[in-house]
This record gives structure tokens, sequence and C-alpha cells, in this order.
């Protein structure tokens, strides 16, 4: 039997940074952010990651390359871009971003075994449980979002060009409210035990009982999670929260005795990528 293709997906950009949101704010890390992102979501800061157009290109270290076609990579070829984007320094904990990372499971069971022992870490809308619990074990840290339904326009499928050497994962996102409460809980009850946090983005325009089923949802399934609430940040017509709505926040978790931290978009301040 001929060995099966090598699972491919379209690479935005691999570069080396600080780790501004989530349970591991500050460490030094190498990102891997992967186009494509059926979810709409009103506060989106990479919007231009949704996407996959036809001759899209990498950026690796910043530097865009020059090959046609070349965003579309293999885990190997991935693997040698984090290389190259950590220019020669010492290997980093890589995490992976998006976009969606989650519609390229395939790509993503094969990238764990192409960097050996290095940490690899998650961060993902928490919108596609079925693909989470095929590649988890894969992955030594979940960043899981909890999203309100308000801050979601409607979900539009990932339409790729002809020329796309592979398909993205065919579970749907969630559309209803009761497709968003569903697939959270099937999140959240599949990092219990788990190290993971969830990210809770917290905009303007929302009042604290928008939150509560959020806060809910946690304390019911998986009530040891860390859950942090960032602030939106004021790009792209979201707004930040005032003062007061994050004390309510805070008092509802802590109603539920949740673990809760409030933390900004902490690599804006540092303004690094």
């Amino acid at each position: 039997m001929a060995p099966s293709a090598p699972a491919l997906a379209p690479v935005l950009e691999v570069f080396a940074s600080i780790q501004g949101e989530g349970a591991y704010v500050g460490e030094p890390q190498t990102f891997l952010r992967l186009r494509g992102c059926p979810l709409r979501c009103r506060w989106c800061d990479t919007p231009g990651s949704w996407r996959v157009h036809e001759h899209d290109r990498a950026r690796v270290g910043g530097r865009e390359l020059a090959d046609r076609d070349s965003a579309w990579a293999s885990p190997f070829q991935a693997a040698c871009w984090i290389r190259d984007a950590e220019a020669g320094g010492l290997a980093r904990t890589v995490s992976v971003t998006g976009g969606e990372p989650l519609l390229w499971p395939g790509f993503l069971l094969g990238l764990r075994s192409m960097l050996g022992e290095r940490r690899l870490h998650l961060e993902t809308a928490g919108a596609h449980p079925r693909t989470l619990a095929r590649v988890l074990d894969g992955f030594d840290h979940v960043s899981l979002d909890l999203k309100p339904e308000l801050d979601l326009d409607p979900p539009e499928e990932l339409v790729l060009p002809d020329s796309a050497p592979r398909a993205a994962s065919d579970e749907p996102a969630p559309r209803t409210r009761d497709d968003w409460r569903r697939a959270r809980e099937a999140c959240l009850e599949l990092v219990r035990e788990r190290d993971a946090c969830g990210k809770i983005v917290v905009s303007g325009e929302r009042g604290a009982a928008d939150f509560v089923p959020l806060f809910d949802e946690v304390e019911r399934v998986n009530p040891k999670l860390l859950v942090v609430l960032q602030p939106a940040t004021p790009i792209g017509g979201a707004t930040a929260p005032s003062h007061e709505l994050l004390e309510a926040l805070l008092d509802l978790a802590a109603e539920r005795a949740l673990v809760t931290r409030v933390l900004p978009q902490v690599h804006r301040y540092l303004r690094v990528p």
C-alpha cells in the first residue's frame, strides 16, 4: 500500500514572541497561526485569518515567503519554519492559534510527532468538540474561548479555492444558543483534569447578565478551570469594558468559587507581535 499523503494546513504566519494572553502570559513562545475560521467574533483582532485564498503566502519570522502557494504546509514544513522563526535560539513552547486550528485535525496530529519533547499549546474557540477530542492528547495545554453568543455574528462556511490540496474539518460550527451551549459544555468536559484555561473576552457593549450562562456552565462542568477575563482591546470597533463591569464579573465568579483573573492582552502593551 502506498504511504498516505501528509496532512496539510494553510499557515498565515510563524513568529517568536511573548505570550500575551491566558495562563502562560509572559512566557516566550513561538506562534504558529493557521488560516481559516468560520466564526465571526465582533471583537476579533485577527480577521485576516478568517479566509483561505488562492496563492496565499506564509510569513515566517516577519518575512513573507516568495514561493507561490507557500501557505500550505505539512507538519514537517511547519516544524522547519518554527525553527527558522526562532533564528537559532532556544527551542520554545509552540502555541498553535488562528483562525481556528481545529479545522485542520490531521495536520495537528502530525505536528505533535514533529516537535519531539517541546510543549505544544492550543488556542481554540471551543466550537468543535468532536475534533478537540480527536487531537487533545497531542497538546500540553489548551486555552479555550468561552464566547457570549451576543458577540458573534452568524458563522460563515469556510470556502477553499479549487486549488486547495486539503479540505477542512467537516464538523459544523455552532449556530444557535443551544448549539453553543452544547459545544462549550462538551469542550469544558474534555479539558477537565488537564492543563487548561477558559478565556472570556469582555467588551464594553455587554452587561454582567450576558456572562452568567458562561459562569454557570464552568461551575457545573469544570469548576476547577482557571477563568481569564480578558478586557477587549479597543480596536476594530470593539470597546473596552468599564471597571464596574469587570468588578461585577469578578463577583459572579466569586459567588461560584471559580478561580478567576483579569488579564488584558499584554503583548499589546509590550508592542510585540
